[in-house]
């Protein structure tokens, strides 16, 4: 676990390095990535109903690398001390302590390559809210204070990504000379994001929220235990407050907070330098709070700043594929590091900040994902509304890249099909925030139908007997094997005497009807092979109530042979007016 952590927050912080001299590079010195889309593209839907193929991709990067000149950089890191990097992970430390020797060995990365001390470094710093203590708000040329102040931040409360990103932005925005940079923001979160804030307009009567420990103190022990047993007690950030009984009209602009930790789901609006009270257990608040991210990663490309993030906790206290989106609105990328490439990120990472030629980094392919098609999420495959990104490897140049068909450049990518059809892929490749790119590659899959042969069909029962004028449909008597079997239409129905019966095709089915009193065998015949059939025995009797045979008795069977045993008398090919029956 301490590899893991401590591997994370080096790739994200080391990486920049390596983006920002590849973004100059790729504006002067003419890079290109193209690449060829290869599978199978025709399929066949299996039995379960879903059939799954691979798309493979090999790059074709283009050009040839200049000396490795770079612009100065600006980087602010988003580092994240909510209450779950207090976790234990390794050897008696916190996530939030490996978090911070990581940091460290980055700050003295970031000395060694720093461009000719021209780049400048910032750092964000937050839980629930942004606390000014731990955050450098001024872009700083000395990268050691980036560590010092975080050195003593402590881990609690929840995990606002949109007013930390907020800040950042806004320390990358008012900077000077900014236009003569490339600005990074790294985002580092081991959560979901559960608090956010916004200014919205409001317009009501609002009670007014009290510090609990306040209300303790001005409204006594009874009071205080009245407000807790009637459920008045709410929480926001790192704080719980009482619901008091003073009431406020407040209307105009104001700032909203949003709190989904422990799905409390509260709201609160700030007025007069108080909070009051608007709602909790609203289940809008979750989204609410992932709308506020989008729209700030969103304001953060206007500002032609890269968002990288990274996420490192386990799996499931994460969503990769929202912090995919976020990065992907600026064409920056979300990645998750594992222990199991500890040793390929750092050997990567070193070669890329030492490289003399500037290469392709940052990259990714992304697609819409059209009805009726999925793919497996993993640690490079998110999935973000209908459209999917998967992240790619970086690309050297030295000062050539590697030659087409160099297994470095071999992708493949597993796509399933849950409905047949004719699908139509576009595939995007960007490298360097987007300034690399080959968009809207074309690849076509035909999804048909599974053609399962006929193997034989039977009757069940093998005899049916009718009365006159009744009719009955021929397949509601039949069996096919295989069940699924893609052609299971009859061809023909046929039969050497059909005097008792009558033999009618209605569309792709078949009917008989009883016509005279008797008996006949029918020979169903597969459309699909006429060598598969199977036959029916067929009697057909009068419908009478009279127990006797009726009134004359010339139509009754006289006891001789039962029409199922297959003896000559009283067989439909025997039958006339003159025989007893």
């Amino acid at each position: 676990m301490y590899k893991y952590f401590f591997a994370v927050f080096m790739m994200v912080l080391l990486i920049v390095q390596s983006i920002v001299p590849f973004n100059q590079a790729s504006a002067v010195d003419g890079l290109s990535i193209n690449a060829t889309v290869g599978g199978q593209q025709t399929l066949e839907i299996g039995r379960d109903g879903k059939v799954t193929t691979t798309v493979t991709f090999d790059l074709l990067p283009g050009g040839t690398a200049q000396a490795n000149v770079r612009k100065p950089m600006d980087v602010v890191i988003v580092f994240d001390k909510s209450g779950s990097m207090s976790e234990e992970v390794s050897k008696g430390k916190t996530k939030l302590q490996l978090a911070k020797e990581a940091v460290q060995k980055a700050v003295d990365t970031f000395k060694t390559n720093s461009k000719n001390g021209n780049d400048r470094y910032g750092i964000v710093a937050f839980d629930s809210d942004v606390n000014s203590t731990y955050t450098i708000s001024t872009l700083q040329s000395d990268p050691n204070k980036i560590i010092d102040k975080i050195k003593n931040a402590p881990a609690e409360g929840g995990t606002n990504y949109t007013d930390a990103l907020k800040i950042a932005e806004n320390i990358l925005k008012n900077s000077t000379n900014r236009s003569e940079r490339d600005q990074y923001i790294i985002f580092m979160t081991d959560g979901k994001p559960t608090n956010s804030s916004k200014q919205v307009a409001v317009n009501g009567n609002y009670f007014r929220l009290i510090e609990h420990s306040d209300y303790y103190y001005y409204y006594g022990y009874k009071k205080y235990y009245e407000k807790y047993y009637d459920g008045k007690f709410v929480s926001i950030g790192n704080n719980t407050y009482v619901i008091s009984d003073s009431k406020v009209a407040i209307s105009g602009t104001k700032t909203m907070y949003y709190d989904s930790n422990g799905d409390r789901n509260t709201m609160a609006i700030e007025h007069n330098n108080n909070l009051y009270y608007h709602s909790h257990y609203n289940q809008s608040v979750p989204n609410a709070i992932k709308q506020h991210g989008r729209e700030q990663a969103q304001s953060i490309n206007n500002n032609k700043i890269t968002l990288l993030s990274i996420g490192f906790g386990d799996r499931d206290q994460l969503d990769m594929n929202y912090l995919a989106e976020l990065s992907s609105m600026s064409n920056g990328k979300a990645e998750r590091a594992t222990s199991d490439n500890l040793v390929k990120m750092f050997e990567d990472i070193s070669t890329n900040i030492s490289a003399e030629y500037p290469s392709l980094s940052n990259g990714f392919i992304r697609f819409k994902l059209p009805s009726g098609v999925t793919v497996q999420q993993t640690d490079a495959v998110s999935i973000v509304d209908d459209s999917v990104i998967m992240n790619l490897k970086d690309i050297k140049y030295n000062p050539n890249p590697p030659n087409a068909g160099d297994r470095s450049l071999y992708y493949e990518l597993p796509v399933t099909f849950t409905a047949t059809g004719d699908y139509n892929f576009s595939f995007d490749i960007l490298y360097n925030s987007g300034n690399v790119t080959k968009k809207g590659i074309p690849f076509t899959v035909k999804v048909k139908e599974r053609n399962i042969p006929l193997e034989s069909i039977s009757f069940n029962p093998k005899q049916k007997t009718i009365y006159v004028g009744e009719k009955f449909k021929v397949e509601d008597y039949l069996s096919f094997v295989p069940f699924d079997a893609t052609n299971k239409l009859i061809g023909n129905v046929t039969t050497d005497y059909n005097v008792p019966i009558i033999i009618d095709r209605i569309g792709h089915e078949w009917y008989i009807t009883g016509k005279d009193i008797g008996y006949t065998d029918i020979k169903a015949i597969a459309d699909e092979n006429s060598n598969i059939s199977a036959t029916m025995r067929v009697v057909v009797k009068r419908n009478t109530d009279f127990s006797d045979g009726g009134e004359t008795g010339e139509d009754d069977q006289e006891g001789g042979s039962d029409p199922g045993d297959g003896s000559e008398n009283g067989g439909g090919n025997t039958y006339d007016k003159e025989n007893k029956w």
